[in-house]
């Protein structure tokens, strides 16, 4: 699985590739840190999971979600988001899944296995 991990904060970018890069079959193959950069990798590289951050700088959450998806085929969202009440706007959006940033590691893992 190709996966975009599209954030702002370099320190999640970093965190969030160290732990991909254990993962057997998931590779962590390009990072954005904004809306418009995202959609350009993820046409380009043919990505097939976005780890989406809920504070992406650009254009809203719902608009860029709407966008991946008309990308063909379209890759696999997941939003991440320290706020509840964000993520359920996630999935309202469209997004595959959503985790909270403060969840452990591990639960990314799962819900990045649960949509390969």
């Amino acid at each position: 699985m190709r996966v975009l991990i599209a954030d702002q904060h370099t320190k999640t970018t970093r965190a969030l590739r160290m732990l991909l890069q254990e993962e057997p079959g998931i590779s962590a193959i390009c990072e954005a840190s904004d809306a418009e950069s995202t959609l350009k990798l993820a046409t380009e590289k043919a990505v097939d999971l976005i780890l989406l951050d809920g504070e992406l700088p650009g254009r809203p959450i719902k608009d860029l979600i709407d966008d991946i998806q008309s990308l063909s085929p379209a890759p696999k969202v997941i939003g991440m988001s320290s706020d509840l009440e964000q993520g359920r706007m996630f999935l309202r959006a469209g997004a595959d899944a959503f985790v909270s940033k403060g969840d452990q590691p591990d639960w990314l893992l799962t819900t990045l296995r649960r949509l390969i």
